[in-house]
């Protein structure tokens, strides 16, 4: 029989992807004037809520049953795809996967689909009986699957993708004679992450870069920046 992980290491591994790519994502959202559109607080509160179910009254183990889906994979399956396709319908074209979400939404089902294939490869030796795991086990699972994945998702959008940062781009804003106002969304047609905004001391010239690429851009009306 497979010796499975013990809870205190399998709770010390999800509490530690939690908090780092939370760490990770709300670094992100200030460091970018949320052009990624991250819903930071929601990922904190998501995860400490989860940690919430081993408290509640109900005794509930699960069950080895080979035939079926277990309960929490289900309801996790279940949500991943609502939310993956509320965001398709929500943000459809091509500038969708600029969404940090969508990336991260879309390499979870990938690990659904994949752990699925394998358990029908036809060679695929037979799985070994597993001891009922805990509410507190699946509660540290299910933070596993979602922030694991996140924690992934996070560096590798910012090396594919490359935008710039505030920071980054201030030095050049300033340089041209402005001062950092804040981020505009735009079209998103033409600049998935939208604009960082500078403007001179007078407020009489401004001046627009793409988050993407930190180029100037051309945007708008002089009167009407918004």
């Amino acid at each position: 029989m497979k010796k499975q992980l013990s809870t205190p290491v399998l709770g010390t591994l999800a509490i530690a992807a939690w908090l780092t790519a939370n760490g990770l994502a709300t670094w992100l959202n200030f460091a970018y004037d949320d052009a990624f559109g991250i819903n930071a607080v929601y990922l904190w509160i998501w995860g400490a809520a989860t940690l919430l179910i081993p408290l509640l009254a109900v005794e509930y183990i699960e069950r080895e049953r080979p035939d079926h889906m277990s309960r929490w994979q289900g309801a996790l399956l279940l949500l991943l795809c609502t939310a993956l396709i509320y965001l398709l319908l929500e943000y459809g074209g091509w500038y969708m996967w600029y969404r940090l979400d969508i990336w991260w939404l879309c390499l979870l089902v990938l690990i659904g689909i994949a752990i699925w294939l394998y358990r029908l490869l036809p060679f695929r030796q037979p799985m070994q009986p597993r001891p009922a795991r805990s509410r507190m086990q699946n509660t540290f699972i299910l933070l596993l699957i979602f922030y694991a994945p996140l924690l992934v998702i996070l560096p590798l959008y910012l090396l594919v993708m490359h935008p710039v940062s505030v920071a980054q781009i201030t030095p050049i804003g300033e340089a041209e004679g402005g001062r950092y106002i804040g981020r505009i969304t735009g079209d998103r047609t033409e600049n998935p992450l939208g604009l960082y905004f500078f403007v001179n001391d007078d407020s009489e010239r401004w001046y627009y870069y793409d988050v993407l690429t930190g180029e100037p851009v051309d945007y708008g009306d002089s009167f009407n920046p918004y």
